[in-house]
């Protein structure tokens, strides 16, 4: 067998080698390119079958059946709606009138707490001096019942002194009047003492007399009960302030309770520090009214210095009165006296409010003037003297919960 003697099965192999190279080339491009075109026509079926999926949605039924005419009921039921409205309503209106009915026990409550929340920063004072919660508690209402005391001290004699002195000089009086020519002449032409005491109206004017009296021991009995009342809530409010405060957080979803116990403290710490704030400015007012009262010689000076630090918790309006009644009261001793009380308390005020209010105030509350004024009215028309000594505090609140809640709220939207 010579080399050119070849078999003939790899002769035949070789052959097929080099015929199948081009052609399997060809045969590879030709898979590629049907490979391609069956993965678009899957995507094109996916699509399509995704359309007729959407286009037969449940989504769309109803808005198919309704265009339909069909003979299903309506879903609008006026006697339903109607009934179940009237229900609405009328729960509302028991709700008002239960409201209404226990409004006094509310204000009760109220007044209890914001007192609490403004004794809050002393107790925290003596806690931060190693008091234990019980005993720093216990050391600011012992110190509250001695203000008080203190209080009803400086009040409550004057005014029985005033009134024994006036049923004293009661029979003197009416015998100056008897006495009185000018009176006794009137009397002989126009016969009006026998016509007064022919007319009954001596009898009317004593037996109103006795229901005034009546009334005003009901009320000042209603008022002692009252503040006793709001004496226990604020010892209660006090010693349990921390448990009712994380009690309240929990009520608000967990999800959000960090922000609700962030905000809730900012408010309280406002309020409490706008209290304790203007505490001290309504004791120095009471103070300096008191002092000033005793120095010049006006009646009473304890009962004016109290009435000045009451009435200084109110702001703006307050401090006008008391000095508007301290300048009456120093004209019914002498002219020099009523214009010296003007001077002074008007110097006093601009003191006050130009300097040591600001400068109590600077850390305590963010509140501006109109704000104040707007608050103290509508406070003053809402609950009267307790609704004003509640404004600033409440709309201090109110402004803070808008500036860190609503604002943002709006800016985001």
């Amino acid at each position: 067998m010579t080399s050119t003697d070849v078999p003939d099965g790899a002769a035949g192999d070789g052959d097929d080698s080099h015929a199948e190279g081009p052609a399997g080339r060809v045969s590879a491009r030709e898979r590629r390119r049907i490979a391609r075109l069956a993965s678009r026509m899957t995507a094109l079926r996916d699509e399509r079958a995704a359309e007729l999926s959407k286009a037969h949605s449940p989504a769309d039924e109803p808005a198919a059946s309704a265009a339909e005419p069909t003979d299903a009921p309506s879903r609008w039921r006026p006697f339903r709606t109607g009934f179940f409205g009237g229900i609405g309503l009328i729960l509302a209106y028991i709700t008002f009138l239960a409201v209404e009915s226990i409004r006094d026990t509310l204000i009760v409550i109220a007044v209890a707490a914001v007192v609490a929340i403004g004794l809050e920063p002393a107790v925290q004072f003596f806690m931060r001096r190693r008091f234990r919660r019980g005993w720093a508690v216990a050391t600011v209402f012992v110190i509250l019942i001695l203000a008080l005391a203190g209080a009803v001290y400086a009040i409550v004699p004057p005014i029985v002194n005033e009134v024994i002195a006036f049923a004293q000089s009661l029979p003197d009086i009416v015998r100056s009047l008897q006495n009185n020519s000018t009176i006794k002449n009137f009397d002989q032409k126009f016969h009006v003492i026998e016509q007064v005491q022919n007319s009954g109206v001596l009898q009317k004017l004593g037996g109103g007399a006795a229901d005034s009296i009546l009334t005003a021991g009901a009320t000042v009995a209603g008022v002692i009960f009252d503040l006793v009342v709001i004496l226990i809530l604020t010892l209660f409010f006090l010693a349990g302030f921390p448990k009712i405060k994380e009690a309240a957080y929990r009520l608000a979803p967990a999800s959000r309770r960090v922000r609700v116990r962030e905000l809730g403290d900012k408010v309280l710490t406002q309020m409490g520090g706008y209290l304790s704030g203007a505490t001290i400015v309504a004791v120095q007012a009471g103070v300096v009214a008191g002092v000033f009262s005793a120095i010049v010689g006006l009646p009473y000076p304890w009962a004016i210095a109290l009435a000045a630090a009451i009435l200084d918790f109110i702001p703006v309006v307050g401090p006008v009165i008391i000095g508007v009644g301290m300048t009456l009261l120093g004209f019914t001793q002498s002219l020099v006296i009523g214009l010296v009380a003007g001077l002074f308390y008007l110097a006093q005020h601009m003191f006050e409010a130009y300097w040591l209010y600001p400068r109590v105030m600077r850390r305590q509350v963010d509140i501006s003037t109109a704000s104040v004024v707007v608050a103290i009215l509508i406070g003053g028309a809402l609950l009267g003297v307790t609704g004003a000594l509640l404004a600033v505090p409440v709309a201090a609140a109110v402004q803070l919960i808008v500036r860190e809640v609503v604002v943002p709220i709006q800016d985001r939207s």
